[in-house]
């Protein structure tokens, strides 16, 4: 059996490229919150509910990839708990909204990994 070997050099690149990518994830990640909210506004509205209730788990779930590979694991954490939601209980608005609410705030915050305190506290009230 093979094995697998990498060069330190090609390595070296593709580190350096991710801490690019990483440096502006932020803006990607605000973006990402816009389109959150705007497919919550349509699910608390009439007749557009199940597009955007998966248009929800769909920027949810990429929120979800995204966020811990540039250091933002709260925010992974939410985005998770979001899917998990939308899939159990794709009733659930308000939850939805508490959720969506919580993802902005550590955006806003740029409250990058677990959020320290802050973090905790808005899984605390999430709880």
């Amino acid at each position: 059996m093979g094995g697998f070997s990498l060069d330190p050099d090609d390595l070296a690149r593709a580190e350096a490229a991710l801490a690019g990518l990483a440096a502006d994830y932020i803006q990607w990640a605000e973006a990402d919150m816009a389109r959150l909210k705007d497919a919550l506004g349509c699910a608390l509205a009439e007749g557009e509910r199940e597009a955007a209730v998966a248009e929800l788990f769909a920027i949810a779930h990429d929120v979800k990839g995204q966020a811990g590979t540039f250091g933002y694991g709260l925010l992974s954490t939410l985005g998770g708990r979001l899917c998990k939601l939308i899939q159990a209980t794709p009733d659930d608005t308000a939850a939805m909204a508490a959720l969506v609410n919580a993802m902005a705030e550590v955006v806003a915050a740029r409250l990058s990994g677990d959020g320290g305190e802050r973090g905790q506290a808005l899984l605390a009230a999430l709880d």
